[in-house]
């Protein structure tokens, strides 16, 4: 890094990040965040145990196909990342509950209910993906005995993940796009009072 341009980049961009955090009066406009709330980064998240896990399964794939220990641990690192991010994600989503139930209208409200009941429901899959996939990671890697099961159930683990974290956004994107709900409206639990 000998270009001083680049330096001086590099400096603007954290002093724009950090700057709000001391009440440092930057030129953006009034009401525009500079430094992204626990809203904007789930927003910036959410994608994550969608399209890093489909990219790990495609790479396992292949790597099983292939028969590469150094293709299956590229595959079982993405899945590491992918079901990791979902529990971010699925963090970051309780944080934003009550800032994006604020905003959302009635019908938004029970889509939001419903996206938190799933993501909850399911955030222990997340978990059992990360930590078989961290299993067969170090299998593959010291060449043990089981590898090969290890990673093919650690696969199997990030297809369900993967299925579950679409279920989980299929009722998110309902909540502020009332163009995608049609006529469909959230699936009713007696047990669950939807905010009222």
């Amino acid at each position: 890094m000998k270009n001083p341009c680049h330096w001086l980049m590099v400096f603007a961009f954290a002093a724009a990040w950090v700057a709000p955090a001391y009440g440092v009066e930057g030129s953006a406009a009034p009401g525009l965040p500079t430094v992204p709330d626990a809203v904007h980064l789930h927003l910036l998240t959410n994608h994550i145990p969608i399209f890093i896990t489909l990219s790990g399964l495609i790479a396992l794939g292949l790597a099983l196909f292939w028969k590469s220990d150094p293709a299956k641990r590229v595959g079982l690192i993405l899945l590491i990342l992918g079901t990791v991010g979902g529990v971010v994600t699925l963090w970051l989503g309780q944080e934003s509950y009550k800032p994006v139930r604020a905003l959302a209208e009635e019908m938004g409200q029970d889509w939001l209910d419903l996206h938190m009941e799933r993501a909850e429901q399911v955030a222990w899959l997340f978990w059992l993906t990360a930590a078989s996939a961290v299993a067969a990671l170090v299998m593959v890697w010291r060449h043990l005995r089981f590898a090969l099961l290890a990673t093919v159930v650690a696969g199997a683990l990030a297809a369900a993940t993967l299925g579950a974290s679409g279920w989980i956004a299929d009722a998110g994107g309902k909540i502020r796009h009332p163009e995608i709900r049609g006529n469909e409206v959230p699936p009713s639990d007696p047990e669950h009072t939807h905010g009222k």
